[in-house]
């Protein structure tokens, strides 16, 4: 796959296939994932790959967590985010609620309980940062989850980067034995993608470029 071709057809898939990921081809892709850039070189990620008993007793937990607490879903955090930016949340949900009803779901219980499930994949991984990294260093992160979601595309994969779980984040230590040192960034779900899911087949709306674009000594812009 030309690596073009992979930045404009990946997409977050939240539906896989009961169908077991080789470990061989796992590690293939975290190498891929380690050859991010990073801030001096310092490498400050840390994948946690979990699979079988530990990630079905830990998506019960995470349900049984939420059922008792319900932490709300919200993408506004508390106000808190410029409107502008939640509406791009609004607009999501409104292009995918077609894709919800096929399957019976409710947006916000879809994302809420499916981002608690980590969308039933049978791979998870856990993505960690030292705490006396700064928080700018979540950047170096990232940019390892980008090569991680491209190289699971490009072998014939889907992923989808999931934050949602981590309201619950001290139940995801407790299971996964995280130490206090570390700071639990993201978690990876992983596994083959079920076409057959309408959910799949969905797009995230993008805001057009020149609504996140300024342009500095270019004629004609700025």
């Amino acid at each position: 796959m030309e690596l073009t071709e992979g930045l404009r057809t990946r997409h977050s898939m939240r539906a896989f296939l009961n169908k077991a990921v080789p470990q061989e081809l796992i590690e293939q892709i975290l190498a891929e994932a380690h050859q991010a850039p990073s801030s001096s070189n310092q490498q400050p990620w840390n994948f946690c790959v979990f699979m079988g008993k530990p990630l079905a007793t830990l998506r019960a937990k995470l349900l049984q967590a939420h059922e008792q607490n319900r932490t709300p879903y919200d993408p506004s955090k508390g106000k808190t985010i410029p409107a502008e930016y939640v509406d791009r949340t609004r607009k999501l949900f409104k292009a995918l609620r077609p894709c919800l009803q096929q399957l019976g779901e409710e947006n916000r219980a879809f994302i809420e309980t499916g981002s608690l499930r980590l969308y039933d994949a049978p791979v998870a991984i856990l993505m960690t940062m030292h705490k006396n990294f700064p928080r700018s260093r979540f950047m170096d992160l990232g940019m390892a989850a980008q090569n991680l979601m491209l190289a699971a595309h490009g072998r014939g994969l889907g992923t989808c980067a999931i934050g949602l779980a981590l309201l619950y984040e001290e139940v995801i230590r407790a299971e996964l034995l995280i130490s206090p040192e570390f700071d639990c960034a993201l978690i990876m779900a992983l596994g083959y993608p079920d076409e057959s899911s309408p959910v799949n087949g969905f797009r995230a709306p993008r805001e057009d470029l020149s609504h996140v674009v300024r342009w500095i000594g270019v004629d004609g812009k700025g």
